[in-house]
């Protein structure tokens, strides 16, 4: 590498965009031989580097959003018992019988395939999931969001689910195109995204992606209804303060709003409504807040952003409301059975 500055050979990095997503186009990263030629550099620099911290905050969001999003279908997981899971090159099929239990993650060999699961038939709940991670924790930074409504093309994978009484040859002649939503996103920089946190019935597990790419690898055509602006959030992720005062304040909201909580016709409400206080939670015991936490280096950014997802689930394990727990969550309680330890680097 070469110095940006004085063309010496160089191996400092700006601290500041280390770390981010490289895409198809972008210019190499900057280098330095010491501080004083960085420092020189920045007016040339300064606007390519805020654009990519903006990029580095909107992945890391959305990577939350995303697992949260699979943590909260494993503990609400009412729509079916699942008793048999088979797989073949590409489709993902499910059977169950009449009684519910609790999401089968004994049946599935990987991550991947479970997450398949998790988020099927769930890309309406899962945009609308993406629309309050947007309000809560990229205001300023995203300035549109799109609701877009689509026919898939080049799925990886159709995921599919049938009673026991299915017969065969229905299963066989289900072949048919498959509807989804999702949201796109355009940045302050003017980078534009495809935010899809459900795609791995598709076969497609990385949330953030261009959307010129999205669109010509993905869209086969989009509906008359799709490009409306998101709908408005019900604002149930409010992380940026958290202080003591604010973490009474959302603790008495979410005991005493049920009727509001009830008037939400998402099953998700009261669940991210709990992560809320535990992100203000973890956010005051660590003393960093998520804005601080998304300058970090890429490696010790890491380290908290799963800290920070490890806590919030295990935090739901044993709760009354939440009886079924999650298989990480009961990990993690065995593990750390009376207290969270915070400050891992």
């Amino acid at each position: 590498m070469e110095c940006a500055t004085c063309k010496k050979p160089a191996t400092l990095a700006c601290s500041g965009c280390k770390g981010a997503t490289v895409l198809e186009g972008d210019a190499p990263s900057v280098h330095y031989c010491n501080a004083g030629c960085q420092k020189a550099n920045w007016t040339q620099h300064k606007a390519t580097c805020r654009r990519l911290q903006d990029r580095i905050v909107l992945y890391s969001v959305v990577e939350m959003a995303q697992r949260l999003f699979y943590v909260n279908r494993e503990l609400t997981w009412i729509y079916l018992d699942i008793e048999k899971v088979e797989k073949t090159s590409d489709r993902m099929e499910t059977t169950w019988p009449a009684d519910y239990r609790v999401f089968p993650s004994q049946l599935v060999s990987s991550k991947e395939d479970k997450n398949s699961i998790l988020v099927f038939l769930a890309c309406i709940e899962g945009y609308m999931w993406t629309v309050e991670f947007v309000e809560g924790m990229l205001k300023g930074i995203v300035t549109t969001s799109t609701h877009v409504v689509y026919k898939t093309k080049n799925d990886k994978l159709r995921t599919r689910c049938y009673s026991m009484t299915t017969p065969i040859e229905e299963i066989v002649r289900d072949t048919g195109g498959i509807t989804h939503e999702m949201l796109k996103v355009t940045l302050r920089s003017g980078e534009v995204f495809a935010v899809d946190i459900t795609g791995a019935q598709y076969g497609y597990n990385e949330p953030v992606t261009p959307w010129t790419k999205y669109q010509n690898d993905r869209i086969l055509f989009q509906y008359p209804e799709s490009g409306q602006p998101a709908p408005r959030p019900y604002r149930l992720l409010q992380v940026n303060d958290y202080s003591l005062q604010k973490l009474i304040y959302f603790c008495k909201k979410m005991a005493g709003d049920k009727t509001a909580e009830e008037a939400i016709p998402f099953v998700f409400a009261g669940t991210l409504k709990a992560m809320n206080l535990r992100i203000l939670g973890w956010q005051g015991n660590e003393k960093l807040s998520l804005r601080d936490m998304w300058k970090l280096p890429e490696k010790t950014l890491r380290v908290k952003l799963n800290d920070l997802i490890d806590f919030v689930e295990w935090s739901f394990h044993g709760i009354v409301q939440y009886p079924w727990s999650t298989v990480n969550g009961k990990r993690l309680a065995t593990e750390n059975k009376h207290s969270w330890v915070y400050g891992k680097k």
